[in-house]
Parts: structure tokens; C-alpha cells; sequence
């Protein structure tokens, strides 16, 4: 039997844990670099469309992946035993299973035009698609791998299909690596769909043979071969929305997904040279980091020429000058009308041959004698109820004309 290449995953073989045969997060060695992602969002191939297909293949998987809960046996269906224990031909048009896999193997043209061979190679508990093909009984389930020679035929049916799909098996792991004339292969396979059905169909029958820690690595290196190195990449839609979920542990369906995640989101692979240093960048990401450094860089000059005490810049330097010069003006005539004087003001005007209204020269006259008498007052005691009288009849004269 074939043996790995020694380029696939690392394996987690420990009996004890017989689901967990790989782990997410490996890559081959040779990796191409990750390309740097849009920060623009796109579509992930884990969003789901909501339809009544969607509904029909959730439920479908669901019920694989739950053992078809209520199916009963049918004794008298016994057509897929006889056929493994090569005691009956497939039909139409088919042969003993010994002599399909002795005949057929390599035979890519029969392989991919014969379209009986498959339900009768790997049947499940299903209707298929040839009517002379009956669905799979779990009492010749039994049966089968209760026979040595029969049960043995289920893992060369298997590797007889990865062959066909450029691919090879490691029997006591169950990891899947790339067989020798995996170029051509693999561009078959990119445009032949009906085969992604007829993997489906495959993975759900090891499952029914023991052979469910055998579809995790399928699936992982299928979805590496289509992610990280872009050689099936046609396989990717079929793969994580049949393929994975045929799988029945959620944990590892999980694991896988969140490998998906991380690759749509531009994480590198370990041989990559970045080293995962840098996990996410787009162009407008640069950007932005580089006017940041310009910034930084401005601010570093002006802390420097603060402290020096150079006006490197005349212009900035000038036009605050004139803000401070207004700042001072503007408390000054705060100032002055505070302490209700504003003879400055008043010499300004008429030193620029500003003229005065009637009832600002009013004002100031007012002003004029209020301080003149103020300061007779203080000159003579005996002249302060006199001028307290002015004062009011001064009032009261404004009151009568207003």
C-alpha cells in the first residue's frame, strides 16, 4: 500500500483519540506566500444562502451525520454483501468488485464515463441515482467487515478513487498526500463535477464502514490544496458545504472552519518568509502607516525647534503674533469699560477723524463732568452735598427728555 510523501500535515495518531487525526493550521512545505488581503469585505465561503436547498441538504447531512434516526432495516436487501464478498456482479454494465479493482484501477476514461460502478463500490444508507443499486443495511455492514477478504475491499475501493482523483493514501493514518501524476489529475478534477457528488458519497460511506477518522484529513488537505496552494480550487464550495459536514464530531468540524476563517482573512503559512510577522496588510493599510511615521516625524521637528529657540518657521511664527496682539487689545477695552473710562478709545477717533454721534459726545461730556466734579469734591469737603444735588438734577433732566 502506499506510504505518505512526508510533505503532508503533521498526524495526531493516538488511539485514544481516534477523531482528531490532523490539525488545523499545517501547511506543505513550498508554500506559496499568503497574498495580502483587501481590507474590503468579502464573502466567505462559510456564509450560507438561505433556500429550500439550503434547508433540504442541512437536514440530509444532519440526518447522515445523526445514524438516519428511525430507519429500519430490510432483510431481504442483500445485493451490497453478496457484491463484497465478490459473490455477484455489478450491474449495468459492471464486473466482480476483484476484478474492478484489479481491471479498473488507472482506468481514468471508464472511471469518469461509467456512472453505475459508484453506488455499487460505496453504498450508503440512501437512495442513488442507478435504480439496479439497493441502499445499504446496517445488518451487511455488519456482515462485511465481519469478513476479513470483504471488509478489506472497502479501503481498496477507496484508494482506487483517490488514485483516480491524484491522490494517495496513508492506510494507518488515514492522510491523504499527493500521488505522483497529481497535476493532471487535480486539472481533471477541477472541472469534472459530478465527481464531487460522488465524493459525497464516498466520504459518508467510510463513515459507515469505521472509517470516520479517515474524512478529516481528505477534507484538510483538500481545503490546502484549494486555499493555500489554489490547485482545487473549483473543489472548495462542495467541500465545506458537503464534504466537511459529513463529518459527525462538531469539534473537528469546528477546527476546520476556523482554519477557513483564518485563511480568508490573509494568515500566512510558517515557511512563509513574513513568519506570520505580518498577518494582515492591505495597500491602504501602508498608507496610512506611513503618514503616520510623516506625522510623527513633524511633530519630533517642531519639539526640537521649540527648544532651540529657532523660528524655522516665519510664517506660523507670524501669523500667532498677530493673534496674541488682538488678545491684548481685546482686555484692554475689557478693561477700560470695567472701570467705565474710554477716553483712549475716544482720542483714537478723533486723532483718525472719526466722527462722533451726538449721543457719544453726550456721553463723554457726561463722563467729563462727573470726574471733574469728583475731584473738586475731594479738593473741598464742603462742596459734596452741592454736588450730589448737580447730580441729581442732572438725572432728573435726562429722565424729562427721555
Amino acid at each position: 500500500m502506499p506510504k505518505s510523501d512526508g510533505k503532508s500535515s503533521s498526524i495526531n495518531t493516538n488511539k485514544n483519540d481516534s477523531l482528531k487525526q490532523t490539525t488545523m493550521g499545517n501547511f506543505f512545505s513550498g508554500s506559496k506566500p499568503a497574498k495580502k488581503p483587501s481590507m474590503k469585505k468579502k464573502k466567505s465561503v462559510l456564509d450560507d444562502e438561505s433556500s429550500y436547498f439550503t434547508s433540504y441538504r442541512r437536514n440530509d447531512l444532519e440526518q447522515y451525520r445523526l445514524g438516519y434516526p428511525g430507519k429500519k432495516d430490510n432483510k431481504k436487501l442483500q445485493d451490497n454483501m453478496k457484491f463484497y464478498k465478490n459473490e455477484m456482479k455489478s450491474y449495468p454494465d459492471g464486473d466482480f468488485i476483484d476484478n474492478i479493482h484489479k481491471n479498473w484501477w488507472g482506468d481514468y476514461e471508464r472511471l469518469e464515463r461509467h456512472h453505475g460502478y459508484v453506488q455499487w463500490l460505496f453504498p450508503i444508507r440512501e437512495t442513488g441515482m442507478n435504480f439496479h443499486a439497493q441502499e445499504l443495511q446496517m445488518f451487511e455492514i455488519e456482515k462485511i467487515m465481519d469478513d476479513p477478504k470483504a471488509f478489506a475491499r472497502v479501503l481498496k475501493s477507496y484508494e482506487m478513487m483517490l488514485d483516480f482523483y491524484g491522490m494517495k493514501l496513508d492506510e494507518k493514518t488515514g492522510q491523504v498526500s499527493r500521488a505522483k501524476n497529481w497535476k493532471a489529475r487535480f486539472s481533471h478534477l477541477n472541472r469534472s463535477y459530478h465527481n464531487y457528488l460522488r465524493i459525497t458519497r464516498i466520504l459518508k460511506f467510510l463513515g459507515e464502514f469505521g472509517y470516520e477518522h479517515y474524512k478529516r484529513p481528505f477534507v484538510e488537505f483538500t481545503l490546502q490544496e484549494a486555499m493555500e496552494h489554489e490547485t482545487l480550487e473549483n473543489t472548495l464550495e462542495s467541500c465545506v458545504r458537503y464534504w466537511l459536514e459529513t463529518i459527525k464530531s462538531e469539534e473537528d468540524r469546528e477546527q476546520l472552519k476556523d482554519y477557513i476563517r483564518k485563511m480568508e482573512a490573509g494568515y500566512n503559512s510558517p515557511d512563509d518568509e513574513t513568519n506570520g510577522k505580518e498577518l494582515v496588510s492591505s495597500a491602504k493599510v501602508d498608507k496610512m502607516v506611513e503618514k503616520s511615521l510623516e506625522n510623527q516625524k513633524e511633530v519630533e521637528k517642531r519639539k526640537l525647534e521649540d527648544e532651540s529657540g529657532e523660528d524655522i518657521d516665519e510664517a506660523s511664527n507670524e501669523e500667532w503674533k498677530k493673534k496674541e496682539e488682538k488678545m491684548k487689545r481685546n482686555s484692554q477695552k475689557e478693561e477700560k469699560e470695567r472701570l467705565g473710562i474710554d477716553s483712549e478709545e475716544t482720542k483714537g477717533k478723533e486723532g483718525t477723524g472719526a466722527e462722533m454721534s451726538d449721543k457719544e459726545k453726550g456721553d463723554v461730556a457726561a463722563l467729563l463732568k462727573a470726574e471733574e466734579k469728583m475731584m473738586e469734591g475731594k479738593k473741598d469737603p464742603k462742596n459734596e452735598t452741592d454736588m450730589e444735588t448737580d447730580n441729581v438734577d442732572d438725572q432728573g433732566s435726562k429722565m424729562d427728555t427721555s
